[in-house]
């Protein structure tokens, strides 16, 4: 269900960037899907910890972001960057 609002969410965003103007779009796009990423990631892993859950969360997000940017698809973004981030915090 989270995987369909957040892949629905992401739609809507998109739809809705393409009204805005040029000049602002990557940069606004990025930080509305940045922090809906991060809000998907905080609401499936539960920490104690708020900074282990922050650092896990952003370092997901950034590269998620990078990954997409660059030309590869949503699905491919999120599996190669859980992988990353499950890597270098030993999930």
């Amino acid at each position: 269900m989270l995987n369909k609002l957040f892949l629905s969410s992401i739609i809507t965003l998109l739809i809705i960037e393409i009204c805005n103007p040029l000049e602002n779009k990557a940069g606004h796009k990025n930080n509305l899907i940045n922090k809906f990423c991060i809000a998907s990631i905080k609401s499936k892993i539960k920490f104690k910890n708020k900074q282990r859950s922050d650092s896990i969360s952003h370092f997901t997000c950034d590269c998620f972001l990078e990954k997409f940017n660059s030309g590869s698809s949503i699905k491919n973004s999120r599996i190669y960057c859980k992988d990353k981030a499950i890597e270098k915090f030993n999930l």
